[in-house]
């Protein structure tokens, strides 16, 4: 999906004069804060780590035509191309705490004189003043002339711009007069500077504590508006009307909607095609944080233009200047950071302008503070429109054919494409073979000079359509709004990824349009389940971008299974394994903190009996404001339980009587240890012989078993040889159960007949070889454990 207002093309517009394009490249190089250095001759910024700048404000850079460094300067001392103190480069009357210290204006016509206006700070009595370089001079590094410190205004405020006048040579360099209401404009021609001041006493005054001097000036690029910003007490903007023949400011309008005395507004840029205004504003009550505010300077009247104003970002720490580079972006200063913001298309109203608050690295032990160096700002027209496009789109670029260009040739940094990646045409077409950064390289004749302009254009994908799971958020308290962090919802790889940015909609008309966007996604409120719209976007502001659609849900609470009662089997070696039971959603939706140290895990081992309790949170609801506003807890009582000790079987008759100790809960069953199992230990009616009983703890920690002997004998035997009852035997003992067991036989009178072994067939009816007559004969069974037992039967014959 494309914005559909770059859907198919890709504009350049260089509506210029020969002068505009014969000063391109002369911003190419930035030196500012503490070391920090840029080369924009690449078509993008690269930092440069060889910068000798030390200052807190104001610094000031010159380049060639060429894109070649010349000197640079923090308004009191100049350093050469080579980093070196430029000879007779020191003592110049700026301050490096200045807002503007400096600025660089090369004399017109001249190829090796330029000047630099210093600004004192604080209204200081060094005002405003220029010296002269020679760069014909110390073997081409440039030295200061005899022309040094000449006083133009004895006493300035810290602001200072330049842009160039209407005849395309001649530029004007502008400041304001302190305890005044006068705007000073000097014409820098071939023959010089003209000392003498055009005066345009219009505005407010400019007075009042020294720090009311503070506060940075800039023309538009179209030479045809002029920002003034006030800080502190003052705390406005104001914006006149520039007219580049005569440099007379008009027609002032005022901005005041800033929320802080301190420092309150203070640096500020018009877009490249000076339609819009950013002006940051540093308010240090307590903790330091800024914004940028954007306004529409053709919405109307001066109540018009506030109200068009976009917080385009508000973020800890001091942001600065605002500076656009040749590349048609604007960057932004961030006190005391190793990098710097950039507006990535400050042409388009609102958030689309894409500002990156880290975008640019100035290297490990370079710093940024509040000041980046200005240029005469007629030099950024050249960049006034230019906006990227998705790949697979005929890109198209176009000169305004009312210019004086004589001939143009493109390079498009496109070699895969063969042929196709160079034309001459005025208004070339292009289609780009592969997603990504190409530099575009364009060469013109312009009065028989030759001039080059470098370009990035970033060719994107659409950004991919997310699969976002609802965002579910839990309302313990039941009140009727609850609070979101819709940040939360888009994927990490999404919010690390720099060449992406993320917004949020509560329509999708308004993202597709990119209009009415939720302010505080960290903060988004609502009373039911709802629909969010989050736009993704290229951060270059190419156009490219995917709806994609968010669901929140609400809930109360976490639904869960609030208790359960498991046991604990104490047998040594045994333990159990506690779950935060079923959950309604996915477990990769929760987070768990059990009472266990350290356990968040939705399953723990313990084996010791107790009480566990399990904190679980939707991951969605966890943020800073209310950490436990989705969670509920969950508590497990762990009770001992063991294997079953049998102590003895006690039999009576047919009886039995399972004898055990433990701390489970049995059941019992007889001869089968698959069941059926029974409460009772007692059995009854069982039949002779041997048994096996088993004792099965509920709770599933194991199963004891043993066997037992049900004592019965024949009433009678008749042992004539008919192979039927011929030995007479008791059961419930045999050679493997009981096998110790001793039976005695008497006869009915008491004497002792014989005495068998339960491994044995049993006694055959004789004694001493003879049998024994038909009677009733008696018998004792004296079992292993030393129970006995006797009864009587009947010998027959």
């Amino acid at each position: 999906m494309k914005h559909f207002i770059y859907s198919f093309f890709l504009a350049l517009i260089l509506s210029l004069t020969s002068a505009n394009l014969s000063a391109q490249n002369e911003s190419a190089f930035w030196f500012f804060g503490q070391g920090a250095g840029l080369n924009f001759n690449t078509g993008y910024p690269v930092p440069e780590l060889n910068g000798e700048l030390n200052t807190e404000e104001g610094c000031a850079t010159i380049s060639s035509k060429l894109g070649e460094l010349l000197f640079y300067t923090d308004g009191v001392t100049v350093w050469n191309k080579n980093h070196q103190v430029m000879n007779n480069g020191t003592g110049l009357t700026g301050d490096a705490s200045s807002t503007q210290s400096a600025i660089i204006i090369p004399k017109p016509n001249s190829a090796s004189i330029y000047y630099i206006f210093t600004v004192d700070g604080r209204a200081g009595s060094d005002g405003l003043r220029f010296s002269e370089v020679d760069m014909t001079l110390d073997n081409d590094l440039g030295a200061i002339t005899s022309t040094k410190n000449v006083m133009l205004i004895s006493s300035s405020t810290e602001k200072i711009t330049a842009v160039e006048s209407a005849d395309g040579e001649s530029v004007w360099v502008i400041g304001h007069k302190w305890n005044s209401n006068e705007f000073v404009s000097y014409l820098v021609g071939a023959t010089g500077v003209n000392t003498t001041p055009i005066i345009s006493a219009i505005g407010s005054f400019h007075q009042g504590v020294l720090n009311n001097s503070i506060g940075y000036l800039k023309a538009s690029p179209n030479k045809e508006k002029i920002a003034s910003v006030k800080s502190y007490t003052n705390g406005i903007v104001e914006i006149f009307d520039f007219n580049p023949t005569t440099g007379v400011l008009t027609n002032p309008l005022i901005i005041d909607n800033f929320t802080s005395d301190d420092l309150g507004p203070y640096g500020c840029e018009f877009s490249p095609d000076s339609r819009i205004l950013y002006v940051t504003e540093i308010i240090r009550d307590g903790d330091n944080f800024s914004k940028i505010h954007q306004y529409d300077l053709t919405a109307g009247s001066a109540l018009q233009i506030i109200d068009s104003d976009t917080i385009i970002i508000e973020e800890e720490g001091l942001l600065g200047a605002v500076q656009q580079a040749i590349d048609g972006k604007i960057y932004v200063a961030k006190s005391g950071s190793n990098s710097i913001g950039v507006i990535n298309s400050p042409n388009i109203l609102g958030l689309e302008c894409n500002y990156s608050p880290e975008s640019v690295n100035l290297g490990q032990n370079n710093i940024s503070s509040l000041g980046l160096p200005p240029f005469i700002q007629s030099y950024f027209f050249a960049t006034n429109v230019f906006n990227n496009t998705c790949f697979g789109d005929t890109t198209q670029f176009s000169i305004d054919t009312a210019s004086t260009i004589t001939s143009i040739s493109w390079d498009f940094g496109d070699p895969a494409s063969g042929v196709n990646n160079f034309s001459n045409s005025m208004n070339p077409s292009h289609v780009f073979t592969a997603p990504g950064n190409y530099n575009v390289t364009i060469t013109f004749e312009v009065e028989g000079e030759t001039q080059i302009l470098y370009r990035m254009l970033s060719i994107d994908n659409e950004p991919p359509v997310l699969d976002l799971p609802p965002l579910v958020i839990c309302n313990p308290d039941d009140s009727s709004t609850t609070s979101f962090n819709l940040i939360n919802a888009i994927p990490t790889s999404i919010q690390n990824n720099p060449d992406l940015n993320f917004s949020f909609f509560t329509t999708e008309n308004d993202a597709i349009t990119t209009t009415n966007p939720i302010l505080n996604p960290l903060t988004f409120t609502t009373t039911s389940n709802t629909t969010i719209f989050v736009k993704l976007d290229t951060a270059n502001g190419n156009g490219c971008y995917s709806i994609n659609e968010l669901d929140i849900l609400l809930l109360d609470r976490p639904d869960i299974e609030e208790f359960e009662a498991v046991f604990f089997c104490d047998n040594g070696n045994t333990s159990v394994i506690l779950d935060v039971g079923n959950l309604p959603l996915p477990m990769s939706n929760y987070s768990f903190i059990w009472s266990v140290a350290g356990e968040t895990s939705s399953q723990i081992t313990v084996d010791m009996a107790g009480t566990y309790t399990v904190t679980i949170t939707q991951n969605a609801s966890i943020t800073t404001e209310n950490p436990d506003g989705c969670s509920a807890i969950r508590t497990v009582v762990v009770s001992a339980s063991s294997l079953a000790t049998i102590n003895a079987v006690e039999t009576t008759g047919t009886n039995a009587l399972i004898i055990i100790s433990g701390l489970g809960d049995y059941e019992f069953s007889l001869d089968n240890p698959n069941g059926g199992y029974q409460n009772s230990n007692y059995f009854s009616n069982i039949s002779p012989g041997i048994h096996t009983v088993y004792v099965r703890d509920k709770n599933n920690c194991g199963r004891a078993e043993i066997s037992f002997s049900i004592i019965d004998f024949p009433p009678y035997f008749t042992p004539n040889g008919d192979g039927v009852n011929d030995f007479w035997q008791v059961y419930g003992v045999s050679a493997t159960e009981e096998p110790n067991t001793v039976i005695h036989i008497f006869n009915r009178f008491g004497k002792f007949i014989t005495e068998i072994k339960p491994s044995s067939r049993g006694w055959d009816g004789t004694y001493n070889g003879k049998p024994m007559p038909t009677s009733d004969y008696w018998f004792f069974v004296t079992l292993e454990d030393g129970r006995r037992f006797k009864n009587h039967f009947t010998l027959k014959r």
